[in-house]
């Protein structure tokens, strides 16, 4: 299996752990598996392109430029990976920060 396989396998199987913890009303943990799923699934097709970064915000910006800028993806989706990555560092940092479950959802 060559490696945007791989990857791209990788989101399907976060995206189903997402979908466990807020099934079972773990918000803060579907969040950060939400992102991921989304993060890996964005780094699969920048692979595709024989595109990589090394790190989340130049994964995002590389495929904000690639994807959103060419209207392959709808320009609103580069507006939601930066806020769902910022709701990621919420889910897992600020311990005072209470998910709701129609937050979770939509994320």
């Amino acid at each position: 299996m060559d490696e945007v396989h791989l990857i791209f396998q990788r989101a399907l199987k976060t995206l189903k752990v997402a979908e466990s913890n807020f099934n079972n009303e773990f918000y803060p943990d579907s969040i950060n598996r939400s992102y991921y799923a989304v993060f890996y699934a964005a780094k699969a097709l920048l692979l595709k392109k024989g595109i990589s970064s090394k790190t989340h915000t130049g994964t995002i910006h590389q495929f904000c430029l690639e994807y959103a800028v060419n209207d392959t993806f709808d320009k609103e989706i580069s507006k939601f990976f930066a806020r769902i990555e910022e709701d990621r560092e919420k889910a897992d940092y600020d311990l005072t920060f209470e998910f709701s479950r129609l937050k979770a959802k939509k994320i």
